[in-house]
C-alpha cells in the first residue's frame, strides 16, 4: 500500500478531512502528496501539496525552541524557571490553562500553574512555551526570519485548511475546570490559529502554537532546525524542545534515538537519523469537530509505509 492509498482510505472513513505529506532525507524531499479536503464544510476545497495547515504544537520545536536556543543559556531563568526546565517540560507546570480567561495571563501561570515540584516529573505543558514566548523580544520578527509563517495574511485563506467549528473543545475543557469565559469563537476557525491561548494572547502565536505551513515547508523548517544539532534525551523521553521516540504506537517502528513532535490539529514530524529519514504528516483532524480519533495509529502506519518506501 502506498502512502496516498493509506491516507485516502483514512480520509474516506472520516479520520480527517484532508492530509498532506512530505518525506525525504537530509538532502531534501523525495515524495510529497495530498488527499481529501482542506475545507469540507460549509464548502469543499480539495487539499493539495500547497495547502497551508495550522501546525499547532509543531511551533514548539520548529520555532520557539530554535529561537530560545539562540537567545538564552539553558540555565538562564525566566520567571523563576530555567530554560532547560521549560524546554524539557520539567518545570512542574500543569498541562494547560485557559489563560484568555484571566486578566493577567503570566501572573496566572506563576500563581495557579504549578502542579508539582520543579524537576520531579515531566508534564507536557503549553505553559512552558508561553513563558518562553513572553521572554523573547520581537518573537514575531524572529519567527519570520526563520522562514516560519505565523499570523497568515487574510489573502492566504483559500489555501489554508480549516479546523474546528467554534472553540467547542476548549469550551468543554473550561467547563470541566469550572472556568467561566464568554468570548469563545463560535464560527468556523479558518485562517486563524485553532489554539485559544495563541489566538487570544498572542493575536495568533504565543509560542506554543501559531505556525502555518505546507508539508514541504515543515520539512525544510525541520532540516534547518536540526542541522548541526545533536537531539538527545534529556529526561524521560524529552529532548530540548523535542519528543524522543519511546516505542509508542506511532514510533515503535523508528530507530532508537529518533525524535519529533506532534500537534493537536493532527500534525506531526518525525526524524529517524539512523535511516536519514524525515517524515512530515499534516492533517486537519479537528475539522469540523475535534472528535477523538486513532491519530497515533495513523501516524504509525504512515511511518511504516514511509520506511518501506525508502527501502524499495
Amino acid at each position: 500500500m502506498t502512502i496516498e492509498q493509506f491516507l485516502r482510505r483514512e480520509a474516506d472513513v472520516g479520520s480527517f478531512a484532508g492530509a498532506s505529506w512530505a518525506i525525504g532525507s537530509s538532502s531534501g524531499i523525495d515524495q510529497t502528496g495530498a488527499v481529501g479536503n482542506a475545507v469540507s464544510v460549509p464548502l469543499r476545497i480539495p487539499a493539495t501539496v500547497d495547502t497551508i495547515f495550522d501546525c499547532a504544537s509543531l511551533t514548539k520545536p520548529l520555532v520557539t525552541t530554535t529561537i530560545a536556543l539562540n537567545e538564552f543559556s539553558l540555565d538562564q531563568k525566566i520567571h523563576g524557571y530555567t530554560v532547560r526546565e521549560l524546554l524539557t517540560h520539567t518545570s512542574g507546570l500543569r498541562a494547560w490553562m485557559p489563560l484568555y480567561a484571566y486578566d493577567d495571563p503570566i501572573r496566572a501561570i506563576l500563581e495557579e500553574g504549578p502542579e508539582c515540584e520543579r524537576g520531579t516529573r515531566v508534564i507536557y505543558s503549553d505553559l512552558n512555551f508561553i513563558l518562553l514566548w513572553n521572554a523573547i523580544e520581537d518573537y514575531d520578527a524572529k519567527a519570520r526570519a526563520l522562514g516560519a509563517r505565523i499570523k497568515p495574511d487574510a489573502s492566504l485563506k483559500p489555501r489554508i485548511a480549516a479546523t474546528e467549528w467554534g472553540q467547542r473543545w476548549e469550551m468543554k475543557m473550561c467547563a470541566e475546570r469550572g472556568v467561566a469565559y464568554d468570548a469563545f469563537r463560535d464560527t468556523l476557525i479558518w485562517g486563524e490559529t485553532h489554539d485559544g491561548n495563541s489566538h487570544h494572547l498572542g493575536n495568533g502565536c504565543a509560542g506554543n502554537a501559531g505556525l502555518f505551513a505546507t508539508a514541504p515547508e515543515v520539512f525544510e523548517l525541520t532540516r534547518a532546525a536540526i542541522a548541526g544539532r545533536e537531539i538527545k534525551s534529556e529526561v524521560e523521553g524529552r529532548g530540548l524542545g523535542w519528543d524522543i521516540a519511546t516505542g509508542s504506537e506511532a514510533t515503535s517502528m523508528l530507530s532508537p534515538g529518533s525524535f519529533g513532535h506532534t500537534g493537536f490539529t493532527g500534525t506531526s514530524v518525525w526524524i529517524d537519523r539512523a535511516r536519514d529519514l524525515i517524515m512530515v504528516l499534516l492533517t486537519n483532524r479537528v475539522h469540523p469537530c475535534a472528535a477523538p480519533i486513532a491519530i497515533q495509529r495513523i501516524r504509525g502506519e504512515f511511518h511504516r509505509i514511509a520506511i518501506a518506501t525508502l527501502r524499495s
